[in-house]
C-alpha cells in the first residue's frame, strides 16, 4: 500500500489492520485529548503511541520501517474499518 494512502487512511482516523511475518497488527485511535492520539501495536502486544502519521511510518518491526514493509505487502494484507 503506498504511503499517501496510508497517510489518507490515518487523517481520516480508519483503523487498520494488517498482517505480516504470520503476525496481526493494528493501528488504533484514542477517543481523547492526549497528545499521542495514534495507538500501534501487534495483536495483544503493548501498544506505541504517536502523534502522527509521519511517525506511524517510521516506526520498525525487527529493521524495516513500516513505511517500508506497507509499501511491501499485497491490499490482501489489510483490513480497514
Amino acid at each position: 500500500m503506498k504511503r499517501e494512502c496510508i497517510e489518507e487512511l490515518i487523517k481520516a482516523g480508519r483503523e487498520i489492520e494488517f498482517r505480516y511475518r504470520g503476525e496481526r497488527y493494528s493501528i488504533t485511535y484514542y477517543n481523547d485529548d492526549r497528545e499521542k492520539s495514534i495507538s500501534v501495536c501487534k495483536f495483544y502486544g503493548k501498544p506505541i503511541d504517536v502523534r502522527n502519521a509521519e511517525e506511524v511510518l517510521k516506526l520498525t518491526i525487527g529493521r524495516f520501517t513500516l513505511e517500508q514493509i506497507f509499501s511491501a505487502l499485497p491490499d490482501s494484507a489489510f483490513d480497514i474499518y
